[in-house]
């Protein structure tokens, strides 16, 4: 699922690695989840107002496909955007690695990104390295690539990260966010998100992010 705490979407660009943080299972399963967010931040960019979310997923020894919607508002449209993600991995005691590719389309826009993901694990830290394409029907497509390193350890977790895109200069931004999670009552859990985003000739105040979320096999 785009589980926004996960790496916690360009735009999308990929709660997904919400995608690449999905834990193997032995046996198939269905799931569910839904929740709400105070803001919509995906890797340090503001993509949306805040708003409701959900998706679905399948796994079965390894191998993951998903869906995940969010009522974004974005620039105060009145639409939703939908994630698609398929991919393979496997752990051990010490080791995990995941390969995945993620699509985000949107109701209210021509623009649409799509994504390869590739996630190493080992001790706590996670290296994520994304190579992506933003296509529009009416304009060229432009690639972009991404590098994140997370920590967590029990509740709290850490990301730093770095886009660009690879064709258009002065587009590099950096970001940072801690994190951290628990249940409020039983079933239903939070996390609480602080980053900051730093990008020449942008606002790069920080901001905190709220998400209240409620997950569910099926």
């Amino acid at each position: 699922m785009k589980k926004l705490t996960l790496v916690t979407s360009v735009a999308s660009a990929v709660a997904l690695s919400f995608a690449a943080s999905m834990p193997v299972q032995a046996e198939p399963s269905f799931s569910g989840n839904v929740g709400f967010v105070s803001d919509y931040y995906f890797r340090g960019a503001n993509l949306g107002d805040g708003g409701v979310y959900a998706g679905l997923d399948y796994e079965n020894s390894g191998l993951y496909v998903g869906t995940w919607w969010i009522d974004d508002a974005t620039g105060g449209n009145d639409g939703m955007e939908n994630d698609w993600y398929i991919g393979y991995g496997q752990e051990s005691d010490s080791f995990s690695w995941n390969i995945g590719y993620n699509n985000y389309q949107y109701t209210y826009s021509n623009d649409f990104e799509h994504e390869v993901v590739l996630t190493l694990g080992a001790a706590g830290f996670s290296l994520d390295l994304v190579l992506g394409e933003d296509d529009d029907v009416d304009t060229d497509a432009e690639d972009y690539s991404i590098a994140l390193l997370g920590y967590s350890h029990g509740a709290y977790g850490i990301t730093v990260g770095h886009f660009e895109f690879n064709d258009i200069d002065d587009s590099d931004y950096q970001w940072i966010e801690a994190s951290v999670s628990g249940d409020i009552v039983e079933g239903i859990s939070a996390t609480l998100s602080i980053g900051a985003k730093a990008a020449d000739g942008e606002n790069n105040d920080g901001y905190m992010v709220l998400d209240l979320s409620k997950s569910f096999d099926l």
